[in-house]
């Protein structure tokens, strides 16, 4: 499999290298992983400022899925920046936080499980579409 994040390209990645790369997303400069099997057939994520939102795709546009989790949103690990009025105004924040977020752990047993053609054993819940909430 390939792993692709913000930082790295990694065309046969062994499981110890999917840990350690997907541990250093970092929310900051290295935001993103994907796990692929081919062109239409991956896991990726997404570091929001709550944790990570976990989608995969298994063929076409139609076949996309995120992940929903069975807990509460998760607080944000970080307190939003302070904006002045006019920032607020014409500017899109930078702090985001999704419904749909895991944690860093969680995420990685996720990926971990893909990895192994494991993840039908995992309790996740999968809803058509992007996780946009």
């Amino acid at each position: 499999m390939k792993l692709e994040t913000d930082r790295v390209t990694i065309d046969e990645v062994t499981i110890a290298q999917l840990r350690e790369e997907l541990g250093s997303l970092d929310g900051v400069d290295n935001t993103r992983a994907i796990l692929s099997r081919g062109d239409e057939f991956y896991l990726q994520t997404a570091c929001f400022d709550n944790g990570f939102v976990i989608e995969k795709r298994e063929g076409s546009e139609a076949d996309h899925f995120h992940a929903v989790p069975r807990h509460a949103p998760l607080p944000a690990t970080r307190t939003p920046p302070k904006r002045g009025w006019l920032r607020r105004l014409f500017a899109s924040s930078d702090f985001l936080t999704s419904e749909c977020a895991f944690s860093k752990a969680d995420m990685i047993r996720a990926f971990a499980a893909y990895y192994e053609g494991t993840e039908a054993q995992l309790p996740l819940e999968w809803k058509e579409g992007y996780c946009d909430r």
